[in-house]
């Protein structure tokens, strides 16, 4: 199952757009430095998975720039000189998808993002982080996470970013490597399963009851009638 940007396809309308004042110095308020220039207005999508960064010196400018980024084709350069913005990239987008080992195991959750143009390079950055479990390894990353940077027309011919990060997936999920990883991880679960089973069976084992010790009473002394007799 993947979850795509909501806002593919989408009209300016549907992205909500926050205005950052820059000073002179380049700083804004909060201490972030953007350079030098205009204003900074990030447009993010209602769903929060598509995010365009623009400067401009009035709103209206920054909508102009904002539409044109979202019908820029992918892979296509800009028309206009790329501003700068801080190490941020002109647009993001992030996707969830369910990846479904094919040497078998659990799926996993993962997260693509995908930034265009990252930092004026030239090139599109992508990242893969495993969600749900988190962290859980993959076979581009035994941490759960990687960074990979590529030409943008080789990503578009690789169909983007959910394509290209679970084709590179399912390519490295049938070499050797990562079988030995796997069945090793597994071999290694059933170890720490057993170890903790037998740990709950001691603490599982069976105890005597203890019985309640008996109250010990003192016995009353018994009479004679005889004595009795002799008193009366």
């Amino acid at each position: 199952m993947t979850r795509t940007p909501k806002s593919s396809g989408a009209t300016l309308e549907s992205f909500a757009i926050q205005r950052i004042r820059v000073r002179r110095d380049g700083y804004d308020s909060g201490g972030t430095y953007w350079g030098a220039g205009a204003d900074v207005f990030i447009a993010t999508s209602h769903d929060g998975a598509d995010e365009i960064t623009v400067r401009a010196r009035s709103l209206t400018k920054a909508r102009t720039k904002i539409s044109g980024e979202l019908a820029r084709a992918p892979g296509a350069k800009s028309a206009a000189p790329r501003d700068p913005l801080g190490g941020v990239s002109p647009r993001k987008s992030r996707y969830e998808v369910d990846w479904n080992d094919p040497a078998g195991g659990n799926p996993v959750h993962i997260r693509i993002t995908h930034a265009r143009d990252y930092l004026g390079m030239g090139q599109d950055h992508v990242e893969v982080e495993s969600l749900k479990p988190t962290r859980a390894p993959l076979p581009i990353t035994e941490t759960g996470y990687k960074s990979h940077f590529l030409p943008a027309l080789e990503l578009v011919n690789a169909g983007g970013p959910v394509t290209f990060v679970t084709a590179w997936l399912d390519a490295l999920a049938r070499t050797p490597a990562w079988s030995k990883q796997q069945n090793a991880r597994q071999q290694g679960d059933l170890f720490q399963w057993a170890e903790a089973n037998k740990e709950t069976g001691k603490r599982k084992s069976p105890m005597r009851a203890k019985l309640p010790a008996a109250k010990r009473t003192a016995a009353k002394p018994r009479r004679s009638r005889a004595a009795s007799n002799t008193q009366g």
